[in-house]
């Protein structure tokens, strides 16, 4: 069995950190791993979108449509954008983050009912959090601690500085509760 998640975001937000971490602590846990930069203009702060494949054996990094396990989504406009991605019983998880654009007003209420409209959306306060540890840079890092314990890849994460381990942490424990 293969599991396919769709990393999203915006340019700055460490999308490809992301991706990479969960590539690295799939590979921990002894599985064979792919990754493709699909999509991505992250000097620009537009569009990233990573693609992440673990599993016993792995053909190719690319997620077909309507085939992937998890989303995760670093900003919430991303996780609509990406939300073709999602296959039936998949889960969208997503930082509960619009980030706004000069000139161009985007209804935060609107975006969260169109995501609240699939059943097995989970957002995540990862900005908030991050801003709380002091720095709004580790909001990856919150994502990450989410998505490793749903995963089950969560032992398999030993490298992180201090910062970005607490910041891991506080998503494990949003994935338990």
């Amino acid at each position: 069995m293969v599991t396919s998640i769709v990393v999203v975001g915006v340019g700055g937000q460490g999308v490809m950190t992301l991706a990479r971490w969960i590539g690295r602590a799939a590979l921990a846990a002894g599985y064979d791993v792919k990754i493709a930069e699909v999509h991505g203009l992250s000097q620009r702060g537009g569009s990233v979108e990573v693609h992440v494949r673990f599993g016993e054996r792995v053909y190719g990094p690319v997620v077909s449509e309507a085939d992937a396990d998890y989303v995760a989504a670093l900003e919430a406009l991303e996780a609509l954008r990406a939300f073709k991605y999602i296959k039936e019983g998949g889960v969208l998880v997503v930082n509960k983050r619009i980030i706004q654009i000069p000139g161009r007003y985007v209804d935060p209420e609107q975006v969260y009912a169109a995501l609240s409209s699939y059943a097995r959306t989970r957002f995540i306060p990862a900005f908030d959090i991050a801003v709380k540890l002091g720095d709004p840079i580790y909001e990856n890092s919150v994502i990450f601690g989410f998505m490793a314990r749903m995963l089950g890849l969560d032992g398999y994460v030993d490298w992180l500085d201090a910062r970005n381990l607490k910041a891991f942490e506080e998503g494990r424990k949003l994935a338990s509760s």
